[in-house]
């Protein structure tokens, strides 16, 4: 008999044929769940070719083939199925499974997927976004140094509301370098995987969605001080597009329109900001107080919390 253990991510209770540590654990209760995530036969290795080399985006589909790790099928944005290939390592296999794949679940569900790190603050949720090695992680990691809390790390979803939209929690750690690891400090449960250092969050993880705030696009440039500037005019919603998780799966999805039209407006109600500031890491605590400052300035408390 197959073991099967739940999972909360997304605001979706999940039951998984594999072990997913990553995850915040849930009771395992009778009923359908959100999402299930089934454990097929290791595949072994052919020829077939996906109609955009390694992925193929259809209505209601979506597959996924990483050579050397597994295959990954999509239905629907409630079930994933997934054929690793022979004697490979289980992490690997997560580590597509908890970015792409559930990107594409996200695309499915109808959730517009950033690719950044969000944290809980007083004012509300404040994702990250930016090119790639901007250091979005570096700086929610500071964050919570701070005594803030993780509410995702480098897929977060947005998700409309009757009155705005909130970011959903998702993935109960962060993945750091081994720089930002080493400026984070010592975990004694943290362990390197495959290529970065995860880093559990316990009390640190936020795990209810919280209404967004502001979206933070992070830009280097060569002056002393940091600057906050609120972006404005019509590009906005190109700035958005510009800062999905993996773009090109949203092309032939059957919510393709339906995300289009939220980008739009996301663009209208929620604040865009450009963040532009010296990448240096001795840096970060000053560029933490100065973000915080600003929005004082620019955003309404909508939670007084002791732990703030």
């Amino acid at each position: 008999m197959v073991s099967i253990t739940a999972y909360r991510a997304y605001g979706l209770s999940i039951h998984a044929e594999l072990a997913c540590p990553e995850l915040s654990p849930l009771a395992l209760e009778v009923g359908k769940p959100d999402l299930t995530i089934r454990l097929l036969q290791p595949a072994a290795a052919t020829e077939e070719t996906l109609a955009n080399g390694y992925y193929e985006v259809l209505p209601g589909l979506f597959r996924l083939d990483v050579p050397g790790v597994a295959r990954y099928r999509v239905e629907d944005g409630s079930r994933i199925f997934i054929e690793p290939r022979p004697d490979v390592p289980l992490e690997k296999v997560r580590l597509f499974l908890l970015g792409s794949v559930m990107g594409a679940v996200l695309y499915q569900r109808g959730f517009f997927p950033l690719h950044g790190s969000a944290v809980e603050t007083p004012w509300g949720a404040m994702i990250f976004v930016g090119n790639q090695g901007a250091g979005k992680s570096t700086l929610a990691a500071q964050f919570i140094r701070r005594g803030y809390r993780l509410l995702s790390d480098d897929v977060c979803a947005v998700a409309p509301t009757s009155d705005g939209f909130q970011i959903l929690p998702a993935l109960a750690h962060f993945r750091l370098c081994a720089d930002a690891f080493e400026r984070f400090g010592p975990v004694a449960a943290a362990r390197f995987d495959i290529d970065k250092f995860v880093v559990p969050m316990g009390e640190s993880y936020c795990p209810h969605s919280v209404p967004l705030a502001a979206i933070h696009i992070l830009a280097d440039h060569d002056e002393e001080s940091p600057r906050f500037q609120i972006v404005r005019g019509f590009n906005r919603v190109q700035r958005l597009l510009e800062n999905l998780y993996r773009p090109h799966y949203l092309k032939g999805q059957e919510t393709e329109r339906d995300l289009m039209r939220l980008a739009g407006r996301i663009a209208e109600k929620a604040a865009l900001v450009l963040v532009t500031r010296r990448r240096n890491p001795d840096e970060l605590k000053d560029l933490v107080g100065f973000l915080e400052s600003a929005w004082s300035e620019h955003f309404t408390l909508i939670a007084t919390k002791e732990k703030f």
